[in-house]
């Protein structure tokens, strides 16, 4: 930045030239001699004898370049950070005086003016920012719901990793709604008898039978406190459920070790032998019984000794919930809601 100091008599004016010279100011014609020059950056402020001469503030030219100049940066849609740090830089480099304040605040205030125009006012609110990030890339069902409880059950894209998009199924009727449908079985359509690979990065149609994966149920149960809800259907065709308001998969390397507990519901508690499991499938024999590979008979599960739970088993050989009077269920739902 580049500061000129022009007196006379009457006025102490100051003007500053900053952002690369983009803003430019023009002296007051009936204080200074014409030299000929069109350009305003070889204008003399200071005469051939010496006498200062008067230059003022050109708000107007200043004005109209700020507004090309946001204009461009926000149709360049400049990260977040980036723009944390232009406000940053602006803000200190115009804090020196009295005289800077006031370009400050006439140039933060236009800024802000054409931001809040454009519907883009998040340089200057980055709270509001971070919320607008969360509804425009919302980790689960459950931040979906909290923007607009009024969102309807069905298939919706979330972000439980990064800002990588995943489709999944909302229920947003049950209990309240906000919930993540991680697990679905219904009629048997989808192949449920896979290797580690599938269970880890999820397979099948959300809209109808799907298992979400190990790693983005991991990512959302260890971005917070999240409750686990079973809604089965006995083979009398009674619905049960059970709820668990602790519910934790850790990570790959934990072998997506499963933390669950504090149950509540009408199904019985068919989790409890699994907790602190880790997760089984055909390929992967993780259980503690060693007589049998539960995965292979039950389906892939966080087994402890086979049989006390098994929503992936193969549907004709019947899920079992060995809780339920039938000890066997017709069809599961499983999911989870992140809690306040």
């Amino acid at each position: 930045m580049q500061c000129y100091w022009k007196l006379n008599s009457k006025v102490i004016v100051v003007f500053c030239l900053f952002w690369c010279g983009d803003i430019y100011v023009a002296a007051l014609s009936s204080d200074t001699k014409d030299i000929g020059s069109e350009d305003p950056l070889t204008i003399p402020l200071i005469s051939d004898k010496v006498v200062p001469l008067v230059a003022m503030l050109d708000t107007k030219t200043i004005n109209r370049k700020i507004k090309v100049y946001i204009r461009t940066l926000m149709r360049s849609m400049v990260r977040p950070s980036v723009q944390e740090e232009l406000q940053d830089v602006l803000k200190t480099s115009l804090r020196e005086d009295s005289t800077k304040d006031l370009i400050r605040n006439i140039t933060l205030q236009e800024m802000k003016d054409i931001l809040e125009q454009q519907g883009r006012d998040e340089l200057f609110h980055p709270v509001n920012n971070e919320e607008k990030r969360k509804q425009q890339y919302p980790k689960d069902c459950t931040t979906i719901h909290n923007h607009n409880p009024e969102t309807t059950s069905g298939v919706h894209t979330i972000y439980p990793v990064d800002e990588k998009a995943e489709r999944v199924y909302c229920d947003m009727k049950t209990d309240g709604g906000g919930w993540t449908v991680i697990q679905r079985r219904i009629d048997g359509w989808s192949q449920f008898q896979r290797p580690w690979i599938d269970y880890e990065n999820g397979f099948g149609t959300v809209d109808e039978e799907y298992w979400f994966g190990n790693k983005n149920i991991h990512s959302l149960t260890s971005s917070g406190n999240y409750e686990l809800r079973i809604d089965l259907k006995d083979l009398s065709n009674t619905k049960k459920y059970a709820v668990y308001n602790t519910f934790v998969v850790g990570d790959a390397a934990s072998k997506y070790k499963l933390t669950v507990g504090n149950y509540s519901g009408n199904a019985g508690d068919s989790m409890a032998i699994h907790n602190g499991m880790k997760f089984s499938t055909i390929d992967q024999d993780n259980d503690l019984d060693s007589g049998a590979d539960c995965a292979r008979p039950y389906g892939a599960w966080w087994h402890n000794h086979c049989g006390a739970s098994c929503l992936n088993r193969r549907f004709l050989s019947k899920l079992c919930w060995n809780t339920l009077k039938t000890y066997s269920a017709k069809t599961s739902v499983v999911m989870l809601r992140k809690l306040k």
